[in-house]
């Protein structure tokens, strides 16, 4: 009886021992957030509007982002995002600044959706020789996203990414940008690494 009673005691102790930390990594979920994060990605995209460079144009895309994590499920930063292209011997590039904010519906899951204001900018450089020739204009600018953290490490995530970035301009005919329209917009597809 009393053997019984001490294998139960020792099975409780290490139900415990060993449920204590299952429990803690439960509570934290399969992808923890804490903290400073940042992170950067590469891939590609399409300018959608046609107005902007006389056609849709494949392109380049790339983003950095950096912020804090207020909580499991929210995470605030700064995310500087764009595309860019040889056209016509020159470069062009399309692009937002803004404050953003990733949304994780599920602790555990990797999936969020994100949202971003701040400022866009179209941009266009010419090298001719040693002189390059260079103008860009700003304006208004949102970012729509969603994504999926798939956990690598302990702090590191690979993330692929889908995003719309949605741009506001003074229309106006610019002598080296050429026809400016009101608005424009570009799809981006990017594959990065986000560290915690």
């Amino acid at each position: 009886m009393n053997g019984a009673i001490g294998y139960r005691l020792l099975a409780i102790g290490l139900a415990c021992a060993i449920g204590g930390p299952l429990a803690a990594q439960e509570e934290t979920g399969a992808h923890p957030h804490r903290g400073f994060w940042i992170g950067f990605g590469l891939g590609g995209g399409l300018n959608l509007s046609e107005g902007l460079d006389g056609q849709q144009l494949g392109g380049g895309g790339f983003y950095f982002r950096l912020g804090g994590t207020p909580s499991q499920k929210v995470l605030l930063g700064f995310e500087s995002i764009g595309w860019a292209r040889e056209l016509e011997g020159a470069t062009v590039g399309r692009g937002n600044g803004s404050f953003v904010m990733q949304f994780y519906p599920s602790e555990r899951g990797g999936a969020f959706l994100k949202g971003g204001v701040g400022f866009s900018t179209i941009s266009r450089a010419t090298v001719s020789g040693n002189t390059t020739t260079a103008t860009s204009e700003s304006g208004f600018g949102l970012t729509l996203g969603a994504g999926w953290d798939v956990r690598l490490g302990r702090n590191i995530y690979l993330v692929p990414n889908v995003d719309l970035l949605l741009q506001w301009f003074s229309a106006q005919n610019d002598p080296v940008l050429g026809p400016i329209p009101g608005n424009n917009s570009i799809l981006l597809f990017t594959l990065g690494l986000t560290w915690h």
